[in-house]
């Protein structure tokens, strides 16, 4: 239901039905009942027109998911706010992989060789989210190692240097941290999908330790 602001009242006013009922649906209903679901579908069916703002915890969300070789960190219950368009996911997402992969692609792939699944996370986002990556390179010549994430979904956007996070691997066998956290802008508020990429200006990269996590920011 659309929230209706209290009206103010005087003494000797007469305290009408309508005026309570505004009370309880709008007031206590949207400060407790309303604030925890058991999924997206539960929410949008008691709340159908929220505004901006309003909050919701969901117990068993059906939205936020993740890919990883090894684990996806995907919170048993998430915390969602209503931003005016979308609600957003502020409860932060993971994936990780600690196959150790390698390639010698000089154009971002978002999978290597010897472990064909990509690491990824989904989540509703607005039009920014906090997005942070890490792993450790290990170079087979010096060169330098990149790492970044594109985006899918109701945004479409390619992984790219400005993205990125890199480091030179001065010699083979030497192990350099990647790491990077940003607000990433310019989303398309909905459901988006974000994915690592990898990439090397030469020789053989071999990427271990591979960690993603995003939050919408509401």
């Amino acid at each position: 239901m659309a929230y209706v602001t209290p009206g103010t009242v005087a003494a000797g006013d007469v305290a009408t039905a309508a005026a309570w009922n505004v009370l309880t649906n709008d007031v206590i209903d949207v400060d407790s009942r309303f604030r925890i679901f058991t999924n997206e579908a539960a929410r949008d069916a008691a709340i159908t027109s929220p505004t901006e703002g309003m909050h919701a915890y969901l117990t068993a969300a059906t939205v936020p998911a993740g890919t990883g070789s090894t684990s996806t960190q995907i919170p048993t219950g998430v915390r969602t706010i209503y931003n005016g368009s979308v609600w957003v996911c502020v409860t932060p997402v993971g994936a990780r992989s600690n196959v150790s992969a390698t390639t010698t692609s000089t154009s971002y792939v978002s999978t290597l060789t010897s472990d064909g699944t990509s690491v990824s996370v989904t989540l509703v986002t607005g039009t920014t989210a906090l997005v942070q990556f890490h792993c450790t390179g290990v170079g087979s010549t010096a060169s330098t190692t990149f790492l970044t994430f594109a985006v899918s979904g109701a945004t479409t956007l390619a992984a790219a240097d400005e993205q990125a996070d890199r480091d030179v691997v001065e010699s083979n066998g030497r192990q350099v941290g990647i790491n990077r956290s940003l607000i990433q802008d310019g989303l398309t508020a909905g459901t988006n999908t974000f994915t690592l990429n990898y990439r090397t200006d030469g020789g053989t990269m071999e990427y271990l330790r591979r960690n993603l996590i995003v939050q919408g920011i509401a």
